[in-house]
């Protein structure tokens, strides 16, 4: 376990073994945890949900729930957040999310923050605060953008999620007379086009293949829907700032 902390944010690197079961807790202060290596499922009193390598899973104070991992185990690195951090923090408030998060700058910070736990030194209660401040700013960024529904945004995100690319969005799920209002609503909902979206759960299905096998680079390339290994690492390394090869040697 490592650990580095300041007066008011607290970080700590858990190691969990395969099919660990953590019974139901609770944190005492808002956290954020961010899922490096493994699968878990977490239940809460009111729903269930999988985390998987580059999620991050945000929880209010003193909510209660269990983890399930899986036949890997994991590695989360958990970011526990005062409330007199927010207090001095102006306008900041706890962000509200319901279930993990798959955004890019997040699992960022995620990757900073474990290079700090590991280069941990006199220094690092300060960089801590920073990391806690800009991993608020990101979540209420997303939440914000998530709180705009849309009914058939959302049935799109879900056809996108299983794996529908644009051509066959257009040809089966959208007359010509939408395809442009979609693509517009799309991207006001969730601050991107479709195309990117598509590239970006690519990235994250990769980011996941990565940390969770031993597969080559080729092969998650193709797995995840990449051109070949070439345009998989230029794709990769625009969303999370290192290449995929380095991602994997820094973990292990």
């Amino acid at each position: 376990m490592r650990r580095i902390s300041s007066d008011l944010v607290l970080a700590t690197q858990y190691d969990r073994i395969p099919l660990e079961v953590l019974d139901w807790h609770e944190h005492h202060n808002l956290s954020f945890c961010f899922v490096l290596k493994g699968t878990y499922e977490e239940i809460t009193r009111d729903r269930a949900f999988t985390c998987r390598p580059g999620d991050v899973v945000i929880k209010p104070a003193n909510m209660r729930h269990q983890n399930l991992f899986g036949r890997v185990g994991g590695v989360c690195l958990l970011l526990e957040i005062s409330d007199e951090l927010l207090r001095h923090s102006g306008e900041l408030v706890e962000p509200e999310a319901a279930g993990p998060i798959h955004d890019q700058n997040l699992t960022r910070i995620g990757l900073e923050l474990r290079e700090e736990l590991l280069a941990a030194d006199r220094l690092s209660p300060i960089m801590l605060e920073t990391i806690a401040l800009r991993s608020l700013v990101s979540a209420l960024r997303v939440t914000k953008k998530q709180s705009t529904k849309h009914p058939t945004v959302g049935t799109i995100r879900d056809l996108l999620d299983a794996g529908f690319g644009v051509a066959e969005l257009d040809r089966g799920h959208l007359t010509v007379q939408e395809r442009k209002s979609m693509r517009r609503l799309f991207y006001k909902t969730h601050g991107c086009s479709i195309r990117a979206y598509i590239s970006r759960r690519r990235a994250f299905r990769a980011f996941a293949e990565l940390l969770n096998t031993g597969d080559s680079l080729v092969d998650i390339a193709h797995r995840c829907g990449f051109y070949d290994q070439a345009h998989f690492t230029k794709v990769f390394s625009a969303f999370f700032g290192i290449t995929p090869g380095r991602l994997r040697s820094r973990a292990n």
